[in-house]
């Protein structure tokens, strides 16, 4: 679970900076579409960069000779507990899972809520789409392929328009954009990026359909005066509203000159900042950030690379590595204190000598836990090299150490 907490914090941080970018640079435009298709692709790209793993080659160019050890596994003999407390992880990851279930369990009723009203409403179908006549007083709004609208009202002159406005997010499918912002939002309820970036999809949506409607309509005034008249009545979050986002920003947005192709140039920022955080979430220098073939032979090794004749070599073997990590690490009190653990991954070269040269960590996991790994192998003693064809080389190694707490 502290994994899943990691992967959504990374999650918000892309939403954040991609988010930034929109406020900054096309919150202002008239590019409508693009807005839209910015916007969905800025979640979808959150949440996939921190999904790609590409590993980038740790080993020693020089060498030619990569191998990735057993992983030891460390679990301290005392864990620190302070009274009843629990982990800061653990704490975290029960209000995570209490907004999470908030937030589910509203988007469902919220669901049911939509059918319900359906359900009282007479129904009545016009080129393909569902109109829903509703007694009570409303705001006109569309959800999936069904518009909704007070039937004392659809008789008013300016209800053409209004069918029209909804017809076209029911076309344009903007309840499916909604619909996937929504559980976006679920899945990241912490993160005000995410309800940010929803709120201005639907205010897009709106963009789109006053758009739409004005280049179907001749009378522009008149369709003006209907963003102004009814601005009461019942108004579904999860709906394409008419008259939710009816404020002089609207207004202004449809009397406003269309954006030059030139102010598309300002999304490029995008491409750097993408790049940045692929790199930040998805490359690592680990040899095998997930290594899926790790073996489970205490005696074996897996090779990553070319074959040596002979692999280097603790003094007294795996068994006697694994003994003197165990005794010699000392898990870090703060780390227990939080519930930090993981797995590090530890690269280094035995050189001829059998010394051990460019110690680093790979795949990092915590700066405690991170700094405990390489002090431990930076203590071992010389190994015995590798040998290839009857002559010591150098060989690189990832040696896996993975902190556990009971």
């Amino acid at each position: 679970m502290a994994e899943i907490i990691i992967y959504l914090v990374k999650v918000s941080v892309c939403l954040i900076f991609l988010y930034g970018i929109y406020v900054f640079a096309l919150n202002k435009e008239t590019y409508f579409r693009f807005n839209r298709f910015y916007l969905l692709s800025a979640i979808i790209i959150s949440f996939v960069i921190p999904l790609i793993s590409i590993p980038l080659s740790g080993r020693n160019s020089e060498t030619g000779f990569s191998y990735m050890l057993q992983s030891v596994q460390v679990i301290p003999e005392k864990i620190f507990v302070t009274g009843n407390a629990t982990s800061v992880i653990y704490y975290i990851i029960i209000i995570y899972l209490a907004g999470f279930t908030f937030f589910s369990v509203r988007f469902l009723l919220r669901i049911i809520s939509l059918f319900i009203i359906r359900h009282n409403c007479r129904i009545e179908k016009q080129d393909g789409l569902y109109i829903a006549l509703c007694k009570n007083k409303m705001a006109s709004f569309s959800f999936l392929n069904t518009i909704f609208i007070d039937e004392s009202t659809i008789k008013d002159e300016l209800s053409g328009n209004v069918v029209l406005h909804e017809t076209i997010h029911i076309r344009q499918l903007h309840s499916i954009d909604i619909l996937f912002s929504e559980i976006a939002c679920i899945i990241t309820w912490f993160n005000p990026a995410s309800w940010l970036i929803k709120s201005a999809l639907k205010e897009t949506h709106e963009y789109l359909a006053d758009y739409g409607v004005s280049k179907l309509t001749n009378n522009s005034s008149e369709y003006f005066r209907l963003l102004t008249k009814n601005i009461i009545g019942i108004q579904p979050a999860l709906a394409n509203n008419f008259n939710k986002s009816l404020t002089l920003k609207r207004l202004n947005m449809m009397k406003k000159r269309r954006s030059g192709r030139l102010s598309l140039l300002k999304a490029l920022p995008v491409l750097p900042v993408a790049g940045l955080l692929f790199m930040a979430f998805s490359c690592s220098n680990s040899t095998d950030k997930m290594n899926s073939n790790e073996s489970t032979d205490p005696g074996k090794n897996v090779t990553q690379q070319v074959s040596v004749d002979k692999m280097p070599q603790f003094p007294g073997g795996q068994e006697a590595m694994t003994k003197f990590i165990i005794e010699n690490v000392k898990y870090p009190e703060t780390a227990m204190k939080s519930g930090i653990q993981g797995k590090v991954l530890v690269s280094f070269t035995v050189i001829k000598s059998g010394k051990l040269d460019n110690i680093r960590v790979t795949q990092k996991v915590n700066d405690l836990l991170d700094a405990e790994a390489v002090r431990v192998v930076s203590s071992m003693p010389d190994w015995i090299p590798g040998e290839n064809k009857g002559k010591t080389v150098d060989v690189e190694i990832t040696l896996p150490i993975s902190f556990k707490l009971q």
